[in-house]
């Protein structure tokens, strides 16, 4: 199978060329843990949060305000106490891929370019299942799943934009994959605060950024970073055997020629945009120090970049992935000797009898533990404290607390407001039709009929 012509027209000899290298796992879940994402709506709940300390703002731009001016969406995070911003420029030099191209997204079902990838990918059948599509395009598509979008599932069920992104590459129609890679960061990220992803996607194209960003030079330079401490890991590559296991290719025969995995470190770009807007050496080195002071020095978790599934938890508070207990298995000597096998009870049938007065059994003990229970005294129910939640994006003043009180004083007045003007249309609606004064008519009524029963009992 020959994919060179795909590749050529999208440009993306470079990028996976980068991608065979080695990722630094520690940095990336150290990066990973404090990400969020810098947009349109974090610039907006900026202003908002500096119209609530200081009310005269209001109507000000966020120059006026005091706040830099939205400019483009970022990744921002730290590093071993080092700020890190990623755009869509620090992506397309970490790939080498030029940010141009198509770029598509939130697209409806009925997107006319829906009808092409039907008739291209599909062959004019939208009942086609994707592993029954040509061989070409499903290469395309596990492209996708393990090296663009890396989304921690299957590949069975693609969305209507993966759908669309697959058509353009199937159609020779050039991508911006910088844009798209950097779409699906921040979907990723914003879908991990929610606890909705377990995943940490492209730990590769981070690893590749940390070091041409030199940041892993000054960790190194400050005695904080050493290959071992690193965790360095390469992700497998796809070749012969994965399509042998497609079952694209009925069999794979290995040659010396096929790519190996590659761990060394390239060699630093000259042109590459600057990721951390601290660049004095003796500031970086004081970050770090607080650091490594406040944490000890490199995060000590071992877990990998994807967890799956529930973690069971060792003696020492440590987490195990896929925990299960097995019986131990027997020696054969023990095995064939049967006195060495632990006797068990011979299973037999119950009758009717025996299992009435099993029945009549368990009856009587719960009606015991039913009066013991009663005959003691009942603890009192302990509250639990519950922690008070502070959001990272969003600071409580004083100011606005007193804007809530007052919010909320103005809602109850409207709401008893509310109900006496219900209650006044209600009485000059009674007294039109002559039932005026009904209200205390049945309040003697029912007077008179719980009178009544009181002198009954």
């Amino acid at each position: 199978m020959n994919l060179d012509a795909l590749m050529a027209a999208q440009h993306l000899f470079p990028y996976f060329n980068m991608l065979n290298g080695p990722t630094y796992v520690k940095l990336v879940k150290d990066f990973w843990v404090r990400v969020e994402v810098y947009d349109m709506d974090a610039a907006k709940v900026e202003e908002l949060q500096a119209v609530a300390r200081d009310p005269s703002l209001r109507g000000k731009t966020s120059k006026e305000m005091g706040l830099e001016p939205f400019r483009q969406t970022e990744i921002r995070s730290a590093v071993m106490g080092i700020p890190i911003t990623i755009t869509e420029e620090v992506i397309a030099k970490a790939c080498r891929v030029a940010p141009s191209g198509r770029f598509l997204w939130n697209i409806s079902r009925k997107h006319p370019l829906l009808e092409s990838f039907t008739s291209v990918v599909l062959k004019g059948n939208p009942a086609t299942k994707l592993v029954d599509i040509d061989g070409h395009h499903r290469m395309l598509l596990k492209f996708m799943t393990e090296c663009f979008f890396q989304k921690g599932g299957g590949s069975d069920q693609p969305s209507v934009d993966d759908k669309l992104v697959l058509y353009f590459l199937a159609a020779f129609d050039k991508i911006n994959l910088p844009r798209y890679l950097m779409h699906h960061l921040c979907w990723a990220i914003k879908e991990g605060i929610r606890g909705k992803r377990k995943q940490i996607p492209c730990g590769r194209l981070f690893s590749k950024i940390f070091t041409q960003g030199k940041l892993l030079e000054t960790l190194r330079k400050n005695k904080l970073a050493f290959d071992k401490s690193l965790r360095i890991i390469t992700r497998k590559i796809i070749n012969g055997k994965t399509l042998q296991n497609m079952k694209i290719i009925k069999k794979f025969s290995p040659s010396e020629k096929d790519l190996k995995e590659f761990a060394v470190q390239t060699e630093l770009m000259k042109d590459f945009p600057p990721i951390s807007k601290e660049r004095n050496p003796e500031v970086l080195a004081e970050l770090i120090a607080a650091y490594a002071k406040e944490s000890g020095g490199i995060i000590p978790n071992e877990a990998p970049l994807r967890v799956r599934g529930k973690r069971a938890k060792t003696d020492d508070g440590s987490e195990v992935a896929g925990v299960q207990t097995k019986k131990p298995k027997m020696d054969k000597s023990e095995a064939t000797n049967p006195d060495s096998i632990p006797a068990t009870a011979p299973k037999r049938k119950r009758g009717k009898g025996e299992s009435s007065m099993i029945k009549d059994a368990a009856s009587e003990a719960y009606e015991k533990n039913w009066d013991a229970e009663a005959e003691e005294p009942k603890a009192k129910k302990t509250h639990l404290t519950r922690e008070e939640i502070v959001s990272p994006m969003f600071v409580m003043t004083p100011e606005m607390t007193k804007h809530a009180d007052e919010r909320i004083k103005k809602m109850l007045e409207e709401q008893k407001k509310k109900k006496e003007d219900l209650k006044a249309a209600r009485d000059a609606r009674l007294k039109s039709i002559g039932l005026d004064g009904c209200d205390e008519y049945y309040t003697q009524k029912m007077a008179e009929v719980k009178q009544i029963a009181n002198k009954r009992q």
